[in-house]
């Protein structure tokens, strides 16, 4: 299940604890999906003041994703 999130490029977040999976979905239809991502990572994440600038900082650049 995702998170909707109101920001100007990001429309949901969700999160699979398993497999330690972020999936953004992005305003453009595009989906990301973010590998080896711890929980804390993810609980930080969602709790951030600015979840955009959380994400270009410490997701974005830091874990391997696909684009789908």
């Amino acid at each position: 299940s995702r998170y909707q999130i109101n920001t100007t490029n990001i429309l949901s977040v969700g999160y699979e604890e398993v497999n330690q999976v972020v999936e953004i979905e992005f305003k453009l239809n595009v989906i990301h999906q973010y590998y080896e991502v711890p929980l804390d990572e993810f609980v930080a994440f969602m709790k951030a003041d600015d979840i955009e600038e959380f994400y270009f900082n410490f997701i974005q650049c830091k874990y391997h994703f696909d684009v789908f």
